[in-house]
């Protein structure tokens, strides 16, 4: 049994059919057929039920198919470990990011990265902060940028610096001339919010009780752009992020956006990457470009 054959069986199970399995190999179709036969042999089991022009996967074949794909899959997680130790920031970077950051920080944050490391592949994933936890637990990512409270056991977070919240305003608010809100004088309005499972939503909710606001019980936004869509048509205000709120994002919505002198009145991001990868230093050597980067975008 060799490598080879496993990336066969699993070409075939995926294709269902020998030749399309072959041209996805590189090989001919005899050569893959041939060896999948001799594995079987060796196994002693018929992995697949051959009849027409399809290749089905029979009981012991689907067993031996997943394990087939763990064992690849590990053999890919050896070789990023080695390409990782020769050129750490070289090869391919699974990054995850949280929605209330991703389209505001990524535009900024991507050039200067692919400036800093030209051979780097950035494979991004956004998801709430839950979810990209438990992918970096499982190694389906290597690293996330991601704003406190989280568990942080297992994990190293690296500050990328401090994020100011903004207060959106519907048109015409009686406070729109303001440049700067200070709590008591937005008491008894209401703040929109995220539904639960954003990090944002805690964070603002904070900030609203030190400002005074009130959070709506009934409306809750899936994203930060539900919301500013919200507050334009008067259903209240919202806390939002200021990368959020400056440069393009700041169109297509009427809204006013005031700053707050509140506390919390910002929120922290942080990159976070398991304790156990390789190349700390090679990581906290990203950090402190994507910190860099950060700092250079405008809040005001």
């Amino acid at each position: 049994m060799n490598l080879r054959d496993l990336d066969y069986v699993v070409a075939l199970a995926d294709l269902g059919h020998f030749g399309e399995a072959a041209q996805r190999c590189n090989v001919s179709q005899p050569t893959l057929s041939m060896q999948i036969r001799k594995l079987e042999d060796e196994l002693g089991v018929a992995l697949f039920e051959r009849g027409g022009r399809k290749a089905v996967p029979t009981g012991a074949g689907i067993a031996v198919i997943a394990q087939a794909r763990l064992v690849l899959e590990q053999l890919r997680r050896l070789r990023e470990v080695a390409q990782t130790v020769a050129e750490p920031l070289g090869g391919v970077l699974k990054l995850g990011v949280i929605p209330t950051s991703g389209p505001y920080l990524l535009p900024h944050i991507l050039p200067a990265v692919k400036q800093r490391w030209p051979e780097l592949q950035l494979h991004l994933r956004e998801a709430r902060t839950v979810q990209l936890m438990e992918r970096l637990h499982r190694s389906e990512i290597d690293a996330a940028i991601l704003s406190p409270p989280f568990d942080e056991r297992g994990l190293v977070a690296a500050d990328l610096g401090e994020e100011p919240f903004l207060i959106a305003l519907p048109p015409g608010h009686r406070l729109a001339n303001r440049d700067v809100l200070t709590p008591g004088e937005l008491a008894g309005e209401t703040v929109l919010t995220l539904e639960d499972g954003h990090c944002l939503r805690a964070q603002a909710a904070a900030t609203a009780r030190a400002m005074g606001l009130q959070t709506h019980a009934e409306i809750e936004a899936t994203s930060v752009e539900s919301l500013r869509q919200m507050v334009s048509v008067g259903l209240g205000c919202a806390i939002i992020p200021a990368f959020a709120g400056r440069g393009p994002f700041a169109q297509g919505a009427d809204i006013v956006l005031r700053r707050l002198r509140a506390d919390p009145s910002s929120r922290r991001l942080c990159l976070v990457w398991r304790r156990s990868w390789p190349r700390p230093d090679a990581m906290a050597e990203l950090a402190d470009a994507l910190r860099a980067a950060i700092l250079a975008i405008p809040t005001t």
